[in-house]
């Protein structure tokens, strides 16, 4: 039996978070499609490289995952937004993860549909996810990604964006396994899915 975790609004004291969880759903674990995206085939990190990033297709009709992008890391979290955003996005050299907002990205020339982190309160290395286009999940367009290799069981905050208000992260590949829901974001994941997805979705 798989859990379900939902988070509805964010509550929190020093070292504790409030969860919310509703009735457990089974599920059946799915094994990966010949000529799926391979987490372990993107392209690696090293320590001085902590903020990565890709770009998602929307999810087409009858796929189990967006068609992806080159994994592509950087040694800051304002090379890597500029990277995601065709350099309309222009932070401070020492910009940190957990500063960025939708007021800075609604004029990049991409949408950026969400940021995961593997630390608490958005804060640590960092894996953004960007679309090409002016819609990002508006217009009830959803994405789908197995996590790269190196960014895989590390997820421990996450954000959406554009529009991205259901941000859902899965234990398994393919969204499979266990699940939180983020509306859109979650400053923890909590204790059950810390360092666990292996897998994400987006959705209006």
């Amino acid at each position: 039996m798989n859990r379900q975790f939902s988070f509805f609004r964010v509550a929190a004291t020093v070292g504790l978070a409030v969860l919310g969880t509703s009735a457990a759903l089974a599920q059946s674990d799915a094994k990966a499609e010949a000529g799926s995206l391979a987490p372990e085939t993107s392209a690696a990190t090293t320590p001085s490289k902590q903020h990565c990033i890709a770009e998602l297709a929307p999810l087409a009709e009858g796929a189990k995952a967006s068609a992806m992008g080159k994994v592509s890391c950087h040694a800051s979290f304002a090379a890597a937004m500029a990277a995601a955003t065709d350099n309309t996005v222009a932070l401070a050299s020492d910009a940190t993860p957990e500063t960025v907002g939708e007021s800075q990205l609604a004029a990049a020339a991409t949408r950026v549909i969400g940021i995961d982190y593997d630390s608490t309160y958005y804060r640590g290395a960092s894996f953004t996810w960007y679309a090409r286009n002016i819609y990002g999940c508006y217009g009830g367009r959803s994405y789908v990604a197995n996590m790269p290799g190196q960014f895989n069981n590390r997820l421990t905050s996450t954000r959406g964006f554009s529009g991205c208000s259901r941000n859902t992260s899965y234990d398994g590949y393919y969204q499979t396994g266990d699940w939180v829901r983020c509306f859109p974001n979650c400053y923890y994941v909590g204790g059950f899915m810390t360092n666990r997805a292996s897998s994400k979705r987006w959705s209006w």
